[in-house]
């Protein structure tokens, strides 16, 4: 992914006035970008209590799949800060690397 598609996927994301579709099409898309600003992007908006639920959980997901893919998951605090619906799905996107699901059984 280009930084311009990066970019702009990102201000979608960020747009709390666009449509909800729209900002889960922009999270899910994200996963593919290694750039720094994705995942502080994906981070921001999957710490928001005021995000849909919806766009939560695939912002969990692509932050579980960057964390996969490059090999550096979130920190504690990171993941702490996650609302639960985020924090459910990174957990799964990372199970295979971590060993273990959001519930808590062993991949």
């Amino acid at each position: 992914m280009d930084a311009q598609q990066t970019q702009d996927l990102i201000s979608v994301l960020l747009d709390i006035e666009a449509d909800t579709g729209g900002r889960d099409d922009a999270a899910m898309d994200l996963y593919a970008s290694d750039a720094l600003e994705a995942r502080r992007a994906l981070l921001s908006v999957a710490s928001d209590p005021r995000t849909p639920d919806i766009v939560l959980a695939s912002t969990g997901e692509s932050l579980g799949q960057i964390a996969t893919r490059i090999g550096c998951p979130l920190t504690h605090q990171e993941r702490a800060g996650l609302m639960p619906e985020a924090r459910h799905e990174y957990d799964d996107a990372t199970a295979f690397t971590t060993g273990i699901h959001a519930d808590g059984r062993p991949s």
